[in-house]
């Protein structure tokens, strides 16, 4: 076996030995390849300069050929056996196992079925070098003849599945090939799938129709015409024809220039706006079909408002469609193990939670190198952008913010609908800052350019009286345009003047079975899978062939259309909205109940789909045990937001439960598990935390889980019920013991220490800081975070060396600080690592040390942890180091959402204030300070020294800290009376 293995086919990978040799670089496996694929003929260094690098000259391509050329040969573990260099000429002369002799050996020796196995995607996939076409195009017909020959055999056999799974290959390497089309048909049809059978009839008309503006040949459709009846698919056609995009230059001009911007590598967001049914989607779809043809990938997307915006949803749909799925096949298996927490097909065992920040960056990073990897540039549009989800807006934010991405995002949303709090407006802010993004809005037609579009439609001019009568009626709104004309408007029969109605007046024109299903579909809410459906229809006894008639004659008509393999959606949302109100609320429920059912059985569902249709139908019990599924799924992608809603619909359902033993265990089972999302979204302090808590302490009867003592414990510190805090400490640490759970008796520890310290009862907070500290585990870090949210250790480090100082031990302060910063930098968990700097900044505070101080503040400004209690302290400090007196700090404070929602942040914040004041050189300030520091009680005693020095002496006295002496004027000191020790606390006024 040769020593050297190359796989060219796919993505590029190179082994000496076994062991895996990265060159790291486009231009040097480019090299390679070339290379190999003549390998034995001497290649003029010319010649290679001339095809890699095209556009350079003659001299600098010589250049950077030598420079790859030292790169690949210091990579290769020994160049000389198999490389032949000389001044004129390069030359692969060694051994090698490559995967493109391989299959084609194995092709030449008539064995496809292992030819094919070993073809594991295009030659060199993501290099856009030219001499790769005719290769590429010699090697990819090799394929399809292969497949062909593979497919017949499996079939042949009769293993029908195989068969398929060649095929749908088959149809991913050339989507314009109809005879591959006809193939999937007729296995379907062998294996009794008709309905999928006709999906693929669709999507290849649609995609013929779309990429080449031709329908399909005669062959193609005799084998359609076989599956519906041939007199009816004569009879049918598509109604009206395709509505051509009209008007609307401007747009389509900015477009263009967006997607010129992108293939010259400058990233670019634009937003069409514009009312319901302006043509938003029409003119998008334009543009997809425009960059289609120059090459580009494109991702399709919609989001849905029915149950909810899903975690990452587009982002889903994007990585699952053909452009990109061969994309995210080509990914190392870390990143395909990452993905697979979205895509679960990816994997074959349930992915290992983690940490928010870990998760976040390991996903995004997985996204990026999907959709960013090598090759042509990508479109990816999404429509209806109102009903997406935070999560997916940074993704795009993350994709958008790289340096030289060829990529370009459309999307679609109706106006008004994303306001100042949702989750796409900070995206919008975000981009326009880098000057990546566009806005265009869409107004209606105008009386010309509606006359166009009819005449396009109902393939004979309009006269001017008729144009103008359109346009009345319609007001120049596209849909309505379209819906009119397909209904059988006319002058003399003018159609309602509600858009409403005319859809609906069409939809009555359809047969009974068609309106059945559309009754289906428009209940699911959503894109709509050919396997749901059918599974809903059977329930509702309806036979595959009317099935398949029925749902030939919505595409016909144009009221649905393909979106993928086996998967339709309406044409447009309002027709999905007009078909969903035609449906009375007994059928509706009864629909409801058929769908999920069905939804339940198909793979890869979402379960907060599956719960909503549960609650639509009126089954609360199945209700409440899908929704915790689908909380359960968004906490493990830290989709708080969701979790805590997917939840509280949980207990409304609850609510419409007969009450008894079984329902309180559920309740309680409910309540505790919104306790951790609702702590990171409200904060501890928030009322709605509160009324979970109670109730399931009372639900508990005295037994208290773990989780709920820790919740009870944070929400009592965060209120300054100290006695509270301590007994749910005590208690937690008992259950620890208890079950030996080292995870809970570290937390135990910080949870006891923390209200010792915010009773200034500084030894007993050293002593509960220690032993917390000494019984943490490195491997339970993710436990802590993903269960309480923030690492115990960063944090009782951290509180630790502010109790050192305030023992007066500061060199003990300093290490403790320095190893909470340290391990937050190796965590790289965000929250943790903010409060890391929190603490070390206050003991910057307490110490004097301004310069320490401002370089803290600044660090914190880098941290991405948008919990409340430590935007606020930030905001605080920055006003603070900015050189902001009282009110400053209080007007930084304010404009944080969240209030006061952390253990002794009342605290921390007259701290702040108390040093801007100090810092003023204003002494009547400064002694207010004071006094509404002291005046706060509670854990504000822990700076009753301070403010009480602050009392005691003149404003521009120089005073003695444990670092020297230090203007006081200048920074705020470590809260002792001059000449008493570091930690002596002052006596009472």
């Amino acid at each position: 076996m040769p020593a050297v293995r190359v796989r060219l086919l796919g993505r590029f990978e190179l082994r000496a030995d076994g062991a895996e040799v990265a060159l790291e670089s486009a231009r040097a496996e480019s090299l390679l390849a070339y290379l190999l694929l003549h390998r034995g003929e001497p290649q003029p260094r010319e010649r290679l300069a001339a095809l890699l690098w095209p556009e350079s000259t003659q001299a600098q391509a010589r250049t950077n050929l030598r420079h790859v050329l030292h790169t690949v040969r210091g990579r290769l573990p020994d160049p000389a056996a198999v490389l032949d260099v000389t001044t004129k000429a390069l030359c692969w002369r060694g051994e090698v196992w490559l995967d493109v002799a391989e299959f084609e050996r194995l092709l030449d020796a008539g064995h496809p079925e292992e030819a094919v196995e070993i073809h594991a995607g295009e030659l060199l996939d993501g290099c856009d070098d030219e001499w790769l076409r005719p290769e590429r195009d010699r090697l990819r017909a090799r394929l399809g003849e292969a497949l062909a020959v593979v497919v017949e055999r499996a079939e042949g056999r009769g293993d029908l599945a195989a068969a398929l799974a060649h095929a749908e290959r088959l149809r991913g390497a050339d989507p314009l090939r109809e005879a591959t089309y006809r193939l999937l048909m007729r296995l379907h049809d062998a294996r009794g799938e008709r309905a999928r059978a006709l999906a693929v009839y669709h999507e290849c008309a649609s995609t013929l129709e779309r990429e080449l503006g031709v329908a399909p040949s005669a062959a193609t459709r005799a084998a359609y015409e076989a599956l519906v009846g041939g007199g009816r698919a004569a009879a049918a056609g598509r109604a009206a024809g395709h509505a051509a995009l009209v008007g609307r230059v401007p747009e389509r001009a900015a477009l263009a220039a967006a997607w010129r911007a992108a293939e010259r590598a400058e990233p670019r967001f634009v937003l069409v706006g514009g009312e319901p049914g302006v043509g938003k989607s029409r003119l998008v779809e334009e543009l997809r079909a425009w960059c289609a043809r120059r090459g580009a990938a494109v991702a399709d997307a919609r989001c849905y408002a029915a149950e909810g915006p899903l975690a990452y949803g587009p982002v889903v749909a994007w990585l699952r469609g053909s452009a990109l799925a061969a994309r995210v096949a080509r990914l190392d298996a870390a990143r395909r193990a990452d993905l697979a927490r979205l895509l679960p097909e990816l994997g074959d065992t349930r992915p290992e939670p983690l940490p928010a920040a870990e998760l976040r960056l390991r996903l995004l990073d997985a996204v990026a190198a999907a959709v960013l990897a090598p090759g042509p540039p990508v479109l990816l549009t999404v429509d209806d952008l109102q009903h997406t989800d935070r999560e997916t807006c940074a993704a795009l934010h993350y994709l958008l913010r790289a340096d030289t991405p060829r990529l370009l995002v459309v999307a679609t949303a109706r106006t008004g609908e994303i306001d100042a709090l949702h989750p796409a407006r900070e995206l919008l802010a975000g981009l326009h800052a880098l000057d990546r993004c566009t806005e265009i809005e869409l107004g209606a037609l105008g009386p010309a350019e509606t006359a166009q579009l009819a005449h396009g439609l109902a393939g004979a001019p309009l006269s001017e009286a008729q144009a103008h009568r359109l346009h009345e009626e319609t007001e120049g709104n596209a849909l309505f345009v379209v819906e009119a004309l397909r209904a059988g408007w006319s002058p003399g029969a003018p159609a309602s003047a509600r858009v409403q109605a005319v859809i609906g007046a069409r939809l009555a024109q359809l047969t009974d079975p068609a309106r059945e299903l559309v009754a289906v579909a428009a209940t699911i809410g959503r894109a709509f899978r050919v396997d749901v459906l059918a599974a809903a229809m059977e329930a509702a006894a309806t036979g595959e062939d009317e099935l398949v008639t029925a749902l030939d004659e919505l595409w016909q008509r144009r009221i649905v259309r393909e979106q993928g393999p086996d998967t339709y959606d309406f044409a447009h949302d309002r027709i999905r909205e007009v078909a969903a109100a035609a449906v009375g609320p007994v059928r509706r429920r009864l629909l409801h109940a058929r769908i999920a059912a069905a939804l339940e059985r198909s793979p890869g569902a979402d379960p907060a789909a599956v719960a909503g249709h549960y609650e639509a139908a009126g089954r609360a019990a199945d209700a409440v045990r899908w929704y915790r599924v689908a909380a359960e799924a968004a906490q493990l992608l830290h989709a708080d937001r969701r979790a805590v809603e997917l939840l509280d619909r949980a207990l409304v359902q609850l609510e419409t439960l007969p009450a008894g033993p079984g329902r309180d265990a559920e309740e309680l089972a409910v309540r505790t598990a919104i306790l951790a999302p609702l702590a990171l979204v409200d904060g501890y302090a928030s009322p709605a935390t509160s009324v979970h808590q109670e109730r399931a302490r009372e639900l508990s009867g005295g037994a208290e889980s773990p989780p709920l003592l820790r919740s009870l414990a944070l929400t009592a510190l965060s209120g300054s019920d100290f006695a509270a805090a301590t007994r749910a400490g005590h208690l937690l640490r008992a259950a620890g013991e208890r079950d030996g759970d080292d995870v809970g008796l570290v937390e135990a520890g910080y949870v006891l220490g923390v209200a010792a310290f915010w009773q200034a009862d500084f030894a007993g907070a050293r002593d509960h800081f220690t032993a917390a500290v000494a019984r943490y585990r490195p491997e339970h870090s993710r436990v802590h975070l993903i269960r309480y949210a923030q690492d115990p250790k960063v944090t009782c480090l951290g509180r630790l060396a502010n109790t050192l100082w305030f023992l007066g031990r500061a060199d003990e302060a300093f290490a403790a600080r320095e190893g909470a910063l340290a391990w937050a930098r190796e965590l790289g968990h965000p929250l943790s690592t903010g409060v890391g700097l929190l603490f070390a900044a206050l003991l910057d505070l307490d110490a004097g040390d301004d310069e320490a101080l401002r370089a803290r503040v600044a660090a914190m400004a880098e941290v991405r942890a948008e919990q409340p209690p430590f935007r606020l302290s930030r905001a605080a400090l920055t006003a603070l180091v900015a050189g902001g007196g009282p009110d400053e700090v209080d007007a930084a404070a304010a404009a944080v959402p969240g209030g006061i929602a952390a253990p002794g942040q009342t605290a921390v914040l007259a701290r702040v204030r108390l040093a801007a004041a100090v810092r003023t050189g204003d002494a009547a300030l400064a002694r207010a300070a004071s006094r509404a520091l002291l005046d706060l009680g509670g854990p504000a005693c822990v700076w009753a020294p301070e403010a009480h020095r602050v009392l005691g002496v003149p404003s521009r006295t120089t005073l003695r800290s444990p670092e020297g002496p230090v203007d006081q004027h200048n920074v705020v000191l470590d809260g002792t009376l001059p000449g008493n020790g570091a930690g002596t606390p002052c006596p009472p006024l």
